[in-house]
């Protein structure tokens, strides 16, 4: 384009304000500075509405670059219910500063370095992993609007919370497994109430006290309908005042059965489904105290009152037919995890 030496000041002052700088530099044949500087002695500056669609394009193609950049990730029910399972206890999300998504985060002692590199073997595929270069070793995810949502499902007010909602993600036994991994127990007590005799027996419990008292009967009650497991509630002085406990033998073999095989595949782990062993342990110790002459243990053999004998034949009737472990539960109106249970015991017993 020809502009003649007077005439480019006029057609500056007219163009500059709504026109891309470098664009109208090449027509004018000079360099971007010294356009600039000519508008700036012209007293011409860009116009506010000009600038303003200019910064939203920007960002928009910011956005349309960073949403290409994001790892198409998906979790199946096995990962989702490890993460949900350390998310109720040890684990965390975070969201702040200037990132757009979520990640997942734990650490925890010496003594669980094994147990979180179990973890980010079973995540690995969803971009967890274990970080040996920090004080007993890290467990972390890369940030994901998938981790967003489950954020945005777990924190209200950015406090974890358990709502009626969010804890119906949590329906697979490793998801418990990874909850009593986390932050239960398993406790070896005693009762003596007849001098120089003591009866000594098994009880877990979930240390579920960064939860109010609502969000335990929420816990205890999902436990119970989507496992067949009945936790109690008990009170304690410190944090929100309660945590989940089981004493009754049925109640607390039929969890440590069904979390037992998860548990097993980590070392460090065991001693919390090793009921049999820690008894006896216990028994030994007493006896070494010369105090009690009778110990007493009691058994460990599941009663399954829950099932009569009609509903064990038609389970055995219908396993025979080759039905699905679902299609069985529903034809007796009872839990998915609690017919898997009675399945697996009657094979136990050589009837299936």
């Amino acid at each position: 384009m020809s502009i003649s030496k007077e005439n480019i000041n006029d057609y500056i002052i007219k163009n500059y304000p709504e026109t891309d700088t470098n664009e109208l530099a090449a027509r004018l044949n000079m360099t971007v500075c010294a356009l600039r500087s000519r508008a700036n002695r012209l007293g011409i500056k860009k116009d506010d509405c000009y600038m303003n669609n200019l910064y939203n394009n920007l960002q928009e193609k910011r956005k349309e670059n960073f949403e290409k950049s994001i790892t198409s990730l998906s979790l199946n029910q096995t990962e989702r219910n490890i993460i949900i399972g350390s998310l109720l206890g040890d684990g965390s999300f975070a969201l702040y500063g200037r990132s757009k998504n979520a990640h997942y985060r734990e650490h925890g002692g010496n003594s669980q370095i094994d147990y979180r590199k179990w973890k980010a073997e079973k995540l690995k595929n969803v971009g967890f992993k274990f970080n040996n270069n920090c004080k007993y070793g890290k467990l972390s995810s890369i940030s994901h609007p998938i981790y967003t949502e489950l954020y945005n499902l777990f924190y209200i007010n950015g406090v974890k919370t358990i709502t009626q909602e969010n804890i119906s993600l949590l329906d697979h036994p490793i998801g418990l497994a990874c909850l009593y991994m986390d932050d239960g127990s398993l406790i070896i007590n005693s009762s003596s109430k007849v001098k120089d005799e003591i009866y000594i027996f098994p009880q877990v419990l979930l240390y579920s006290l960064s939860f109010s008292l609502e969000e335990n009967i929420i816990l205890k009650k999902h436990i119970d309908n989507q496992f067949d497991i009945c936790f109690d509630l008990k009170k304690r002085p410190d944090g929100q005042n309660y945590i989940l406990n089981i004493s009754r033998r049925n109640e607390l073999m039929k969890f440590i059965e069904l979390v037992s095989p998860y548990v097993k595949e980590i070392d460090c782990m065991r001693y919390k489904v090793n009921v049999e062993e820690r008894l006896l342990q216990k028994r030994k110790e007493l006896a070494q105290t010369n105090i009690y002459n009778k110990i007493s243990i009691g058994s460990l053999k599941v009663i399954d009152n829950g099932y009569s004998q009609n509903d064990e034949y038609i389970i055995i009737c219908l396993k025979k037919k080759g039905c699905k472990d679902k299609e069985i539960a529903e034809k007796l109106n009872k839990t998915y995890w609690g017919t898997v249970d009675k399945i697996r015991r009657l094979r136990q017993e050589g009837r299936l």
